[in-house]
């Protein structure tokens, strides 16, 4: 059996990501969740779960375990959320991501999946469809703390030898994301206020043009789990996108009609250190795939049905 460890299990796409490890019966399984934000009734059963936080290093340093694999997930994973609390969020992201890349190195674990931010990008300028070589101008305390990671696990391998993919996931959504988080996930905070009898309408953040790159969950850890193997993934850096423009306007009446919503939208106000227009290039990730088959965003909205 292969041991890998993935933290936040009990989070939205660590859940998933747990879940897709278990239909092949190689692995033992661990994952690690503060449980900040995620719910413990997420973690499927035949997981060994470790309650903690994976930035406190005397926590992380009594673990002994031989993973073979780490897939790190956990993080406060929102911008505006980073202006909340700063030291949190620098904790979370990138403090955490050096203590495990520590535990890595004490375990002899060779393999470390991150999963780092379109946020990197900013968004603000002109530019709207990003490459991986595209200019890196972060804009809230998360991207910077995502962005240390991405150069701390560069010089993990550069002096020990720990193989990595970085993925810069754009805006993931789909079953099971906390609808009770309204500071990270677009889809997600939308919903609940479409779904939320305490909303007399739905309140959005910045401008309807706003352009987004939305991917279901099911394709982030169908990815992700390739990466572990796959060697054209190791050591560089990846896009986590479909490559498909949507604005933000476009997602509202979607999730509209497949919901049957009859509630309004208003635009009010906006989010510190928002993107404008992006979404992503996604040429080196086909270079994979040659062409991979996404899931649609009229398809993957149908979970919404299951909801209302």
């Amino acid at each position: 059996m292969i041991n890998i460890l993935v933290t936040g299990g009990a989070g939205f796409i660590g859940s998933h990501m747990i879940s897709y490890l278990l239909k092949f019966n190689k692995y033992n399984i661990t994952t690690i969740d503060n449980l900040s934000s995620g719910y413990k009734k997420n973690i499927p059963k035949n997981v060994n779960i470790i309650i903690g936080d994976c930035s406190d290093e005397k926590f992380i340093n009594s673990i002994n375990t031989k993973f073979d694999i780490i897939i790190h997930l956990a993080a406060q994973s929102g911008g505006e959320g980073s202006f909340d609390d700063v030291i949190y969020d620098i904790n979370t992201n990138a403090k955490a991501t050096l203590v495990l890349l520590n535990l890595a190195r004490r375990v002899s674990c060779k393999r470390f999946i991150f999963m780092s931010t379109v946020a990197i990008y900013g968004g603000i300028n002109n530019i709207e469809k990003y490459s991986e070589k595209s200019p890196i101008d972060p804009h809230t305390f998360y991207a910077i703390n995502k962005l240390t990671s991405e150069y701390y696990l560069k010089l993990y391998y550069e002096n020990y030898k720990i193989d990595y993919t970085i993925f810069r996931l754009f805006n993931c959504y789909g079953p099971n994301q906390n609808l009770n988080n309204m500071k990270q996930g677009i889809v997600s905070i939308y919903l609940k206020q479409f779904i939320d009898n305490n909303y007399d309408k739905v309140i959005i953040k910045g401008s309807l043009d706003r352009i987004r790159d939305l991917i279901h969950v099911d394709d982030v850890v169908t990815i992700t789990y390739d990466s572990i193997y796959n060697k054209n993934f190791f050591n560089n850096i990846f896009n986590l996108a479909t490559g498909k423009p949507t604005t933000v306007k476009e997602l509202l009446e979607k999730i509209k009609k497949i919901g049957k919503f009859k509630k309004d939208y208003i635009v009010k106000g906006k989010t510190p250190g928002d993107m404008n227009k992006i979404y992503a290039n996604i040429d080196k990730l086909n270079k994979i795939y040659n062409t991979y088959n996404f899931i649609t965003l009229d398809k993957g909205l149908q979970y919404i049905n299951h909801i209302v």
